[in-house]
């Protein structure tokens, strides 16, 4: 069963999140997308003029489940699209005249991983490419843990995002932490490995012996990644 997730009024007018298996398509969401588009509208009076969907990389969290192929017709329906984010799970986009119009006026934004799909689709529908947020490092101590994520924000900022939970931590607990450290937005180009992993110094030994960052940063150095505002 596929789940779509709605959010109004956060970095674009409406962020659709998907979660699930197969293909997206109007039937997985059962007239969800009717319903989002009515209920936006009720509150602002008007369509939402952006939108965000999110395709959850669901294997990449673990899952023996993930969202494989998309229905262009679906996509076609996201008239005010301004960013695509993909799992490496999507290998194919089947265009249609209608969808290439509407990535070519909205100047789509296509997000995802390094090498994939995603990236490929992008160089040649001559779009923007960014990369998809990722965890590039985690930390578990005797009392504490700590995740620390790559964040790329609409606006063009490169923020890591540092979570801290303590033992005995829950949601909303004061045990456990987020933070923010922004960084220059073509970092890779300025900084060293170390330089990043300094941001957490508890940390640091595990972002280096990690290696996606590392790993991130030397592939960055040889693309084109498009770092204004969206």
């Amino acid at each position: 069963m596929s789940i779509l997730y709605s959010k109004f009024d956060a970095e674009y007018d409406v962020e659709l999140e998907a979660r699930g298996n197969g293909e997206i398509c109007e039937v997985s969401f059962e007239g969800s997308l009717d319903s989002i588009y009515e209920r936006y509208k009720e509150s602002h009076g008007n369509m939402p003029r952006s939108l965000s969907l999110n395709i959850v990389d669901t294997f990449a969290s673990g899952y023996d489940y993930g969202f494989t192929s998309v229905d262009s017709g679906y996509l076609e329906r996201l008239e005010a699209l301004k960013e695509l984010i993909l799992p490496k799970s999507i290998k194919e986009i089947k265009l249609t005249e209608k969808l290439k119009q509407i990535l070519r006026d909205n100047n789509v934004l296509i997000r995802g991983a390094f090498d994939s799909y995603a990236e490929q689709f992008a160089k040649e529908q001559q779009l923007n490419f960014r990369p998809v947020d990722f965890v590039f490092a985690s930390y578990d101590g005797q009392h504490e843990s700590m995740v620390l994520t790559m964040m790329f924000k609409r606006d063009g900022r490169v923020v890591v995002e540092v979570s801290l939970s303590s033992s005995g931590s829950s949601a909303g607990n004061s045990l456990g932490w987020i933070s923010y450290k922004e960084l220059p937005a073509e970092f890779w180009k300025n900084l060293s490995v170390e330089q990043v992993a300094k941001l957490s110094t508890s940390a640091y030994p595990a972002v280096l012996a990690d290696g996606r960052l590392a790993d991130f940063m030397e592939k960055a150095k040889l693309r084109v990644i498009y770092t204004g505002a969206n």
